[in-house]
């Protein structure tokens, strides 16, 4: 494969170097089995689950942000919509997807890095899909997973366009960077960035760009025209426009972490050593770098961005940064391993260390599991009360997505759009919230349901009971008059969150 400038050709390796490469790599395609086979029996669970249960509702005559109350981008919708009806709505279905994901992300860094050393590929693409697997079913096919995988086909249809001089991949680049700002609108700054910086490199090598900037704003275009034409099927439009000037911000403003504690949450201790190996190695090589490599550090640029702005600190907020700097480590270390003294050392250190974090990181997940105990609770409970006959006439107050996982399962649906309570129990005066509030009371009165699920706790307060109630007393008052108390359980916290639920059953003469 030809490269794009001359002066950073990289000689070819010894051999003993070639064979250690080939034994490393058997290594971690034996981890990447272990781990697919493991983790075959997952189940779609957390917010995964609760995404697909909002687009099934769609199949069931619930339109996104007109009907539904909650704050999701587009891009959620599409493509989750698009797994339940190409590859089913199971879990093995969802399973399927994901490893589907993980392997393009695998492909994408392994076409990324091959110019300067196919090696480099393997170890980024093998231990980014390991530190996936070890985040456990939770993580499964989560937004900014698929943020992550999609940015990285964008970097690698943007470099091949150059390396291979066909301009007409830089129409597919367009489409990929543009697409991850359907799920995440932040992403669309460095869409553009990515495109300034191409026309610039283009620039100072004396070539014309005006034809490269054409293609790749066509296909930028085609994600936004595809959303676009999403909202007008549902009449969405306006209601879309709505939540992103209200809903949005207002979640965006809760529980917010300071930007330090984002970066120390989002870089684990494990990808922190390499970040430190990497920069290090890469420091006493900057020589050599060139505009791929440096597009590549903007690249963590922009995951530590992505989770300042989001700061929320969530698990899967992580996977950009993540993503990214196994990415750039990865081909700084093997850049170093040609290089004499103390840089091969770090060079062999480096990878040494990668290679126990990616083992680790694979007994990690064949350990990782979802409790299932809130679920299967509320789906005997739920069963009891009617099973199939709720359908329709059942409500969830909760911000945790079990409960939606529940419905999901049991094929219900619910009585209102309501799917985050936060929108609703807040002591904050907020057009959010009196709009949330107005929209699901006329939902509510225009269809009581005959079975109520509260979930404990209030995101993001921290009291471990159902104090939300006194949030908004019209609501609490009318569950106490109309709803009869059926059962009160609680079970253990779980990442970070108090898990529990009261149901409440519609009085005979209510």
């Amino acid at each position: 494969m030809a490269f794009s400038d001359s002066r950073f050709a990289i000689p070819k390796q010894p051999a003993s170097r070639f064979w250690l490469f080939a034994a490393l790599t058997i290594w971690l395609g034996v981890c990447l089995v272990v781990f697919a086979f493991r983790s075959w029996h997952w189940l779609e669970v957390n917010d995964p689950a609760q995404s697909s249960y909002l687009c099934w509702l769609m199949d069931h005559g619930m339109r996104p942000y007109l009907d539904t109350i909650e704050m999701n981008m587009p891009g959620s919708y599409m493509t989750y919509w698009s797994v339940m009806h190409v590859l089913g709505s199971s879990s093995f279905a969802w399973r399927g997807f994901d490893l589907g994901l993980a392997a393009v992300s695998g492909i994408a860094m392994f076409i990324i890095a091959i110019p300067y050393d196919w090696f480099a590929g393997v170890l980024a693409g093998s231990t980014f899909i390991l530190f996936h697997a070890h985040d456990g079913p939770a993580q499964m096919g989560q937004r900014d997973y698929i943020l992550s995988v999609v940015l990285l086909c964008a970097f690698a249809f943007l470099f091949e366009a150059e390396r291979r001089n066909k301009p007409w991949l830089l129409f597919l680049f367009g489409i990929c960077a543009s697409a991850t700002a359907t799920f995440k609108p932040q992403a669309i700054v460095f869409a553009f960035f990515l495109l300034a910086a191409y026309c610039w490199q283009r620039y100072r090598q004396r070539k014309p760009f005006g034809a490269a900037l054409a293609i790749s704003l066509a296909g930028m275009a085609l994600p936004l025209i595809a959303a676009l034409a999403f909202l007008a099927r549902e009449h969405a439009v306006f209601a879309f426009l709505h939540t992103v000037k209200y809903l949005l911000p207002y979640y965006a403003a809760l529980d917010r972490k300071q930007p330090l504690d984002l970066l120390r949450r989002s870089i684990v201790p494990s990808i922190g050593t390499l970040l430190a190996l990497g920069a290090v190695a890469g420091w006493a090589q900057r020589r050599s770098w060139n505009w791929e490599r440096l597009l590549l550090l903007a690249g963590i640029g922009f995951g530590a961005f992505s989770e300042i702005v989001q700061g929320k600190g969530w698990v899967y907020h992580r996977y950009p940064i993540t993503a990214f700097i196994l990415l750039s480590v990865a081909i700084e270390l093997t850049l170093a391993l040609r290089k004499r003294g103390w840089l091969r050392t770090l060079g062999y250190a480096g990878l040494a260390y990668a290679m126990v974090s990616a083992t680790l990181f694979t007994a990690r997940s064949t350990h990782a599991h979802w409790d299932e105990a809130f679920n299967v609770a509320l789906t005997a409970d739920l069963q009891t009360l009617g099973g199939t006959q709720l359908s329709g006439h059942a409500q969830c107050f909760t911000m945790l997505p079990d409960c939606a996982t529940v419905f999901y399962r049991m094929h219900l649906v619910q009585a209102t759009g309501l799917v985050y309570d936060y929108f609703i129990f807040s002591s904050r005066r907020d057009v959010a919230i009196e709009d949330s509030q107005d929209r699901f009371w006329a939902q509510f009165l225009a269809n009581r349901p005959r079975v109520i699920v509260l979930g404990r706790w209030l995101y993001p307060e921290r009291a471990n009971d159902y104090s939300k109630l006194d949030r908004w007393p019209k609501f609490r008052d009318y569950l106490n008059t109309h709803y009869t108390l059926y059962t009160d359980r609680y079970f253990p916290p779980a990442m970070g969150a108090y898990r529990g639920y009261r149901i409440y059953v519609l009085r005979p003469d209510a």
